[in-house]
């Protein structure tokens, strides 16, 4: 039996890397592999492109070492971002991931050509626009059919909970051993979110001098799958809870204990990220083989017309200027626990 190796990389937000590794009794073939998640938040769009390969000959770790293994040459394929409603295409730009701030983790791989395919958005006429279906199309030399693969962007989330009201202070009653409810609508196009809090804090000095302003960034909720009934307007449910506990420890790990400074809240922010529904048919073909197989043998799932991998959009949307409930401020300075070394004043 020849043995195959294929490559899933590294997604962004909501997917982890995985490999795959399996049997197969049939010649080489030209099986593409293609990750990419776009989004109107990017202020550059990304594709990685590679292709399973085989040698009768050498080990197969061996030859992910070759560049010419696991890439397309340059000439052999163009690579384009459709505007399916008007029909536009764009041309994407082969560049190394490396040069670009992606470096590839290390792992069996060759890392120094780490191609990717990039296009700016002022290379499309501007930003992605939400609500609108994109295909990516990969044209072979060969003259083979082109690889396609479809994803719509994300639109309109609302925040419910905690309110986002105008006419009173913003308010997120992160206490008690009762957790905080987190709760949006979202159309269709998006089903998977994960949920973070920006917390902004100011450092005094004892005598009132002002010292610096920091932020931590929290995932308080990864991979929440949205509710799959309508509940009107065309609307969706989202729901999570946060933990108070796991706020507080969010603040213990991440804010010196130090004597000489006086602590202030800002403000916090509610970030929700929602990616389309080709994550929630990953992750359920993930879940499906898992209980299947174990962990030793991975999905491949894929939403291109040819090859595996998955062609996806998400987004972010940030809801500013949150304070802490009278409450989840007193139990942050409870004088029986080390919270109140943190030193927040307000």
């Amino acid at each position: 039996m020849k043995k195959l190796l294929l490559l899933y990389p590294v997604l962004g937000i909501l997917l982890g890397a995985c490999s795959n590794e399996f049997q197969i009794a049939a010649p080489f073939q030209d099986i593409p592999v293609v990750y990419g998640i776009i989004s109107p938040n990017d202020t550059a769009h990304y594709i990685r492109i590679e292709r399973v390969f085989i040698d009768p000959d050498a080990s197969a770790y061996d030859v992910a070492k070759i560049p010419d293994s696991i890439y397309y040459p340059n000439n052999a394929i163009a690579v384009f971002l459709e505007r399916v409603n008007t029909g536009q295409r764009y041309q994407m730009t082969r560049v190394n991931g490396n040069r670009e701030g992606y470096v590839r983790q290390t792992g069996t791989f060759e890392r120094d050509s780490n191609f990717l395919y990039k296009i700016k958005p002022t290379q499309l006429g501007g930003m992605l626009r939400e609500g609108e279906k994109y295909r990516l199309i990969i044209e072979r030399a060969d003259g083979r059919p082109s690889i396609t693969a479809e994803t719509t962007v994300p639109d309109s989330l609302l925040l419910i909970s905690p309110r986002p009201t105008d006419f009173e202070p913003r308010t997120i009653p992160l206490s008690g051993a009762n957790p905080t409810s987190v709760e949006w609508r979202c159309r269709a196009n998006a089903v998977v979110f994960d949920v973070y809090l920006h917390i902004h804090y100011r450092e005094l000095a004892p005598d009132g001098t002002f010292l610096a302003n920091k932020s931590i960034r929290w995932k308080a909720a990864r991979n929440v799958i949205r509710e799959n009934t309508l509940i009107g307007s065309g609307f969706y449910r989202g729901k999570t809870n946060i933990s108070a506990s796991e706020f507080y420890g969010v603040l213990l790990d991440n804010v010196d204990v130090t004597a000489n400074v006086q602590r202030y809240f800002n403000s916090i922010d509610v970030e929700i990220e929602g990616a389309g529904p080709e994550i929630a048919d990953y992750q359920e073909s993930e879940a499906v083989n898992a209980g299947l197989t174990g962990a030793e043998v991975t999905t491949r799932y894929s939403n291109l017309s040819e090859g595996y991998g998955i062609f996806t959009a998400k987004k972010d949307w940030t809801i500013p200027g949150f304070r802490l409930t009278s409450a989840a401020f007193d139990s942050l300075n409870a004088n029986n626990d080390r919270r109140v070394l943190l030193k927040f004043k307000g």
